[in-house]
C-alpha cells in the first residue's frame, strides 16, 4: 500500500469514527488509575469478556449478553497511528505461561478497540435492522503521569506551596528534612546554577522514588521524576519545588519557573490534549488494599491524590454537537480492585470506605447531575473463596512462588480506621495467577455489572 493509499485509509478511518460518536456508536472509556492500581489487569479482564462473552457463563449481569443479543466482538485496528497497540495477547500469554505471572506494568501510553456487534431491541433500530455495531476504545497509561494533570492548574509559586507543606507532614517530613538541608547548604556554596539544580533534582527524584517504594506513597509530582520515559536524563526534568522556609535565589527562580512552565507546556498539556479530553465514559480505579496495608499517610495521600485528579476532567451531559465537537464525560465508575484478596462478604465495606474517600469527587458528581456507581471488582481474580466447616471463610490461591495456599479471609473496614486499627494494621495477601493456556474467558469478579453500568444503555 503506498504512502498516499495509507494516508486516504486513516482518514476514511477517522471520519468513520466521526460519524459513529455523532450517532452515539462509539465510546472512548477512560480508565483513571494510579500506579499499581491494576490498570492493565482490569484493561485485560474487560476484553476478554468481551471477546469471549459468549462463551461464558458468568455474566449475568451484561443485558445483551444475557438477553442472547451480542453477536460477536472483535479487536480492529485503531485510528490512531501514532499510538502504540496495548498488547493484550502479551499480557493474556503472561497469565497462561508455563510459569504465570502478571503482566509488565505500564511504561507508555497505548491504545485498543473493540467492536460489538449485536441485536438492536428497541427504537426504529430494532424494526429497520437486525444488526447495529458499538466501537469502544480502550487506552492505556502509566498511572505516574496522571498525577501531573493537577499541575496545569498551579503557578510554580503554588505548586511549590503545596508539596512545601506535604512536605511537613507524616514520614514525608522524614524523608525530605535531609534533602532541604543540601538544598540550603547548596545555596550558600554559590556554584554553577544549572549543575547544581540538575544534581538538587536528581536528588529529589530520589526522594519521590522513596516515597512510593518504601512508604506507598501517591501524591508524588512531577510524575515524570517516577517513570521519566522519553524524558529520561533530559533538562526538562531538571526542577522541582521549592522549600518555603528558604530564600529562593533570583538566578536560580528564573530557572526553575521556565523549567516548570515548560513541563507544564510541552509534557503535561499535550498527554492532556491528545488523550484526556474526547472521553465520554470513566472508570476510576483505586487499590484500596494496598493504602490501607501501607498505613494511615498512604491512605490520607490516595485520597488526596484522587481529589485533585479528578478534578482535571470534563464532566457533563453530552449532546448531539458535544459528541461531535467536545464529548464530556456524563458517566463514572467508581472501582475498588483486587475484590478478591477478600470475601464476598466485605465487598459492601470496600464500596463504602472508596464512597468515603471520593466524598468531595461524589460530591462534584451530583452537583453537575452525572451518573455514578461504586463498585468492587477484580478483572482478573486469582482467589476463589470458601467456607469451613466451622464457618471460617478462606481464600485459596496461588503464592508467589507458585504453591497453592489457603488463607483466613481478611476484613476490610466499611469506614476510616480508627486510631486503635491503624497501631493493630492490615494485611492482605499476594496472590499470583495460575492459568494454562486457552482458559478463556479468565474469572473476574462483577465485571459483568460494571459493563452493564459503562456499555448497556448503547446497546439497546
Amino acid at each position: 500500500m503506498s504512502r498516499t493509499e495509507k494516508l486516504a485509509e486513516q482518514v476514511s478511518k477517522r471520519a468513520r469514527d466521526l460519524l459513529d460518536r455523532g450517532l452515539d456508536r462509539h465510546v472512548r472509556l477512560a480508565v483513571t488509575g494510579l500506579s499499581g492500581a491494576g490498570k492493565t489487569a482490569l484493561l485485560t479482564g474487560l476484553l476478554e469478556q468481551m471477546l469471549y462473552a459468549n462463551d461464558s457463563n458468568r455474566l449475568p449481569y451484561w443485558a445483551v449478553r444475557s438477553e442472547r443479543r451480542l453477536q460477536g466482538a472483535r479487536l480492529v485496528p485503531s485510528s490512531q497511528w501514532s499510538v502504540a497497540r496495548f498488547d493484550y495477547e502479551a499480557a493474556i500469554a503472561a497469565l497462561t505461561a508455563e510459569t504465570p505471572g502478571w503482566p509488565q506494568s505500564t511504561r507508555d501510553v497505548s491504545e485498543i478497540r473493540v467492536e460489538l456487534k449485536y441485536k438492536p431491541n428497541k427504537g426504529l433500530a430494532s424494526k429497520l435492522s437486525d444488526t447495529r455495531r458499538l466501537t469502544l476504545d480502550l487506552i492505556d497509561y502509566p498511572g505516574e503521569w496522571l498525577l501531573d494533570l493537577p499541575m496545569l492548574g498551579l503557578t510554580y509559586q503554588q505548586w511549590s506551596e503545596q508539596q512545601s507543606r506535604l512536605a511537613q507532614q507524616g514520614v514525608r517530613q522524614q524523608i525530605f528534612a535531609d534533602w532541604q538541608a543540601r538544598v540550603a547548604a547548596s545555596i550558600e556554596q554559590s556554584q554553577d546554577t544549572d549543575e547544581t539544580l540538575r544534581r538538587l533534582a536528581r536528588d529529589y527524584q530520589q526522594q519521590l522514588q522513596r516515597c512510593k517504594q518504601e512508604f506507598g506513597l501517591y501524591f508524588l509530582q512531577p510524575g515524570r521524576h517516577l517513570l521519566p520515559g522519553e524524558l529520561a536524563d533530559a533538562p526538562a526534568l531538571d526542577f522541582f519545588p521549592w522549600p518555603q522556609h528558604l530564600s529562593l535565589p533570583a538566578a536560580w527562580r528564573d530557572s526553575l519557573e521556565a523549567k516548570f512552565s515548560y513541563y507544564q507546556q510541552q509534557v503535561i498539556k499535550p498527554f492532556y490534549k491528545n488523550y484526556f479530553q474526547d472521553y465520554n465514559r470513566q472508570i476510576v480505579l483505586v487499590d484500596l488494599l494496598s493504602a490501607l496495608q501501607a498505613g494511615e499517610d498512604a491512605l490520607s495521600e490516595l485520597r488526596l491524590a484522587l481529589g485533585e485528579l479528578m478534578k482535571s476532567f470534563e464532566y457533563g451531559n453530552n449532546s448531539l454537537l458535544k459528541r461531535l465537537l467536545s464529548p464530556q464525560i456524563d458517566r463514572v465508575a467508581l472501582v475498588a480492585s483486587k475484590a478478591d484478596h477478600v470475601a464476598p462478604e466485605q465487598h459492601s465495606a470496600m464500596r463504602q470506605l472508596l464512597g468515603q474517600l471520593l466524598q468531595q469527587s461524589r460530591q462534584q458528581l451530583d452537583f453537575e447531575r452525572i451518573s455514578y456507581q461504586l463498585f468492587a471488582v477484580s478483572g482478573i481474580a486469582v482467589a476463589q473463596p470458601g467456607k469451613l466447616a466451622d464457618g471460617t471463610v478462606v481464600l485459596d490461591g496461588y503464592d508467589e512462588a507458585g504453591q497453592r495456599v489457603r488463607i483466613g479471609a481478611p476484613t476490610v473496614p466499611a469506614n476510616w480506621p480508627d486510631r486503635e486499627a491503624w497501631a493493630q494494621g492490615f494485611a492482605y495477601p499476594r496472590l499470583s495467577p495460575q492459568f494454562v493456556s486457552g482458559q478463556s474467558p479468565l474469572p473476574h469478579v462483577r465485571l459483568d455489572q460494571l459493563l452493564e453500568y459503562l456499555l448497556g444503555d448503547k446497546l439497546l
